[in-house]
């Protein structure tokens, strides 16, 4: 654990940053800049600004966050994408790192173009869910956008910096939580039937360790989980 807390990161000059945004493409920018740009070789640069001048961003970066989350996701054998080099920036507090991409799509991108391809697959993203949480996996940023089906139909995550990931399987409570969080996008949630979460369920409770006493506990509390009327 302790390498990933001290490895070091190299300073990435202004000069350097600016010929990144010239050569690659912008993918996701605020009103403070760029903040993720694919280059011409297909990596991600993904940058992290501190927004106060007094936050625990300062003294453990979002991008050493990011780089130790993908390390141990690869440790519990879940995809993810590869950080290749954790950088800081001239400008006080930014931070960065550039990392290889997972390949596959998107259960959102899924949704919106290949829905008959997630609906064959709910029993494994069940599977995936539990295969998560029983590894003390608790990803706050948990929802249609971060999770990824590789080429391989195997489920991955992406945009990792927001996770806790515990030394044992996730409470009841927690599950729960991760599950909200996972209907945020409730337009999504309606596209998905009855049949689609019953199958998704019993992946759950086939893989889960935990299932007998916290599956009917996350049914009960999640609302899109339901039996609703068509």
């Amino acid at each position: 654990m302790l390498d990933l807390l001290f490895t070091p990161s190299t300073l990435l000059t202004d000069e350097r940053l600016q010929e990144m945004y010239r050569e690659g493409t912008v993918i996701e920018q605020d009103e403070r800049g760029p903040k993720v740009i694919q280059l011409p070789s297909g990596d991600f640069l993904k940058i992290f600004r501190a927004r106060r001048l007094f936050s625990g961003a300062r003294i453990y970066s979002h991008a050493r966050r990011f780089y130790r989350n993908a390390q141990r996701l690869n440790a519990l054998q879940i995809p993810t994408v590869t950080v290749k080099s954790l950088h800081y920036l001239s400008q006080s507090g930014g931070t960065a790192i550039i990392y290889e991409p997972l390949a596959g799509q998107t259960l959102r991108q899924l949704i919106e173009t290949d829905l008959s391809r997630l609906t064959q697959l709910a029993h494994e993203l069940g599977t995936f869910l539990a295969t998560l949480h029983d590894k003390g996996i608790h990803f706050h940023s948990l929802h249609s956008g971060n999770i990824l089906l590789t080429p391989k139909d195997e489920f991955g995550l992406i945009d990792i910096s927001d996770m806790t990931i515990y030394p044992w399987s996730l409470m009841c409570n927690t599950r729960i939580r991760s599950f909200v969080r996972f209907g945020k996008y409730r337009e999504e949630m309606a596209v998905l039937n009855t049949a689609f979460w019953q199958k998704v369920m019993l992946g759950y409770q086939h893989t889960s360790a935990h299932a007998e006493y916290c599956a009917p506990r996350i049914v009960a509390a999640i609302d899109y989980l339901h039996e609703r009327s068509a």
